[in-house]
């Protein structure tokens, strides 16, 4: 699963391998399938539920997961929920770029742009700061890897997020995101969420996905008031 954490010491990728589960998937509508993957500690009560909508017209796929302590004592410890966790390799003939902006920390340079070259052994820390979503950095990403072919990465902005981006000395690359430092346990019948996780596979250059991904928020993410799209808003 592209996501982990750990409960009680012990990793998700451990536990969840163990657990019984149950997968249901239902139209929303012609464009989008909603798939939901249910895992239960038979010990704990802790129930895992994993709720992903796959786009049929973009090459989008979202995630959150909720997590659920259906027993009747406290849950052991949760700790390093990561919603995102992956590992990427690239081709043999270019190098990781990751494109990512400064977020609004009320500074000349709100929202510029950056790119960050990720060779072998690199390490990238880009999160939220003050336990506000955009003081520091976007939570938007473009990565490059190579070869004419990436991946927009987008992680919902719920207070201090944070991401880190992971090189190895050979092709891979993890990237890890969620809610940060949370270390916590969960009362009978208390549930949290993690942050909501989007990912846009691309082929052709990054410029162009960014495009498409810009059609597929307008498509299916704007809200339509009266069923229009709400007219442009100018600030003078």
């Amino acid at each position: 699963m592209p996501f982990s954490f750990t409960y009680g010491g012990r990793s998700s990728g451990e536990l969840l391998a163990t657990w019984p589960f149950q997968r249901a998937a239902e139209d929303l509508d012609p464009q989008r399938v909603r798939h939901t993957i249910t895992w239960r500690d038979p010990e704990t009560a802790l129930s895992v539920r994993c709720v992903a909508v796959e786009y049929r017209d973009f090459p989008v796929i979202e995630w959150t997961l909720y997590l659920r302590n259906e027993g009747t004592a406290q849950s052991p410890l949760l700790d390093g929920l990561q919603a995102l966790d992956t590992r990427v390799e690239r081709r043999a003939d270019g190098e990781f770029l990751l494109h990512h902006n400064v977020g609004s920390p009320c500074e000349a340079r709100d929202y510029q742009p950056l790119q960050t070259a990720l060779g072998p052994d690199a390490h990238l820390h880009i999160g939220a700061a003050g336990g506000r979503s955009t003081n520091s950095d976007l939570s938007y990403f473009n990565l490059e890897l190579s070869g004419g072919q990436g991946l927009i990465v987008a992680i919902g902005w719920p207070g201090q997020w944070a991401s880190e981006w992971t090189r190895d000395g050979g092709r891979g690359l993890r990237i890890t995101a969620g809610q940060e430092l949370l270390h916590t346990k969960l009362l009978a019948g208390e549930e949290i969420r993690s942050p909501l996780v989007a990912l846009q596979f691309w082929q052709g250059d990054w410029e162009r996905a960014q495009n498409v991904w810009r059609k597929w928020f307008i498509a299916h993410n704007i809200r339509r008031p009266g069923g229009q799209l709400p007219w442009t808003q100018w600030c003078g």
